[in-house]
């Protein structure tokens, strides 16, 4: 009966909706220290266990001593590939048909990139990638045929079209499906041999970049800071494409995850009846001993 009196006076606390807190849920942590054999591929693993990079280029990258333990020395040539979907070439349709393989990669509104980075020279190229998501429409996959959606990367080589940037200087882009190719750049070059840590975010407030955890000034190069719309799907991600860089720890983080569901919600008007209900039993149950207590008094 006690257990009753106090779930009539509980009740509207325990049992009201709880709606989860949005924090940031890691999709994707590679401590890039191992590599093994999986089916025809040298992996590297997740440690979420869910998205495993599989390690390519000629020769592959090597494990190097890192920041955290051991890390990948990438030369330009190799790099990391986690593929998101794959594109079904055969037979041929009219529109590409996708196979999913990890598709809580292709994060939809807030996401945050990070890695620790060693830098002993820039290549000649745009983009000397960290991480990057891309999106290839058809299945011969060309690196000239995919779209740069989202990541973070060093901007070297000679600007196109008249863009202006410091050589070195650490970049951030995001593709959305209403906003277009949005990026920015750190208004000076990164430190060279010896590490950092690097970090992309886009949130409500636009796109940000931080070097060992403080926030950079930056400029705008393409679109503007704070895009609006959803982040564009992609095929893959790569590490290390096309840049000369020790990369170690890498994370990618959904900082809207979209798993606000009511916990448990039973109603007003069922919660109002739980509460009747105890009420009368707990009046019933006091009437009972009443009685029982008056029927086995003493005569005097």
């Amino acid at each position: 009966m006690l257990c009753l009196l106090m779930a009539s006076v509980l009740s509207p606390i325990l049992l009201t909706s709880v709606k989860a807190q949005n924090s940031g849920v890691t999709v994707g942590y590679w401590p890039l220290d191992e590599v093994k054999s999986s089916g025809y591929n040298v992996i590297t693993p997740d440690s979420t266990g869910v998205n495993p990079g599989i390690v390519a280029g000629t020769p592959e990258p090597t494990l190097v001593d890192g920041k955290i333990g051991k890390a990948m020395q990438f030369n330009g040539q190799n790099f990391v590939y986690i593929p998101i979907k794959f594109i079904v070439g055969f037979p041929p349709t009219p529109q590409p048909i996708y196979i999913p393989v990890s598709p809580n990669l292709d994060i939809q509104k807030y996401v945050q990139i990070e890695a620790w980075i060693n830098v002993p020279g820039l290549k000649n190229a745009t983009y000397n990638n960290i991480v990057v998501k891309c999106n290839h429409p058809d299945q011969a996959a060309s690196w000239q045929n995919t779209t740069r959606v989202l990541g973070l990367a060093l901007r070297a080589g000679a600007p196109e079209n008249g863009v202006q940037y410091v050589e070195g200087a650490l970049s951030g882009f995001v593709s959305t499906d209403t906003g277009g190719f949005n990026e920015i750049v750190t208004t000076q070059p990164v430190s060279l041999n010896q590490w950092i840590q690097v970090e992309f975010a886009r949130t409500s407030t636009g796109m940000h970049l931080y070097i060992n955890g403080y926030e950079q000034s930056v400029n705008l190069i393409h679109g503007v800071q704070n895009p609006q719309g959803n982040i564009v799907n992609g095929t893959e991600y790569y590490f290390g494409h096309d840049g000369l860089a020790t990369i170690d720890d890498v994370r990618i983080v959904d900082l809207d995850p979209q798993v606000s569901e009511a916990a448990f919600d039973i109603g007003p008007n069922i919660m109002m009846a739980i509460i009747v209900v105890s009420v009368i039993f707990a009046v019933a149950w006091l009437l009972r001993r009443v009685i029982q207590l008056w029927l086995i008094r003493p005569k005097l």
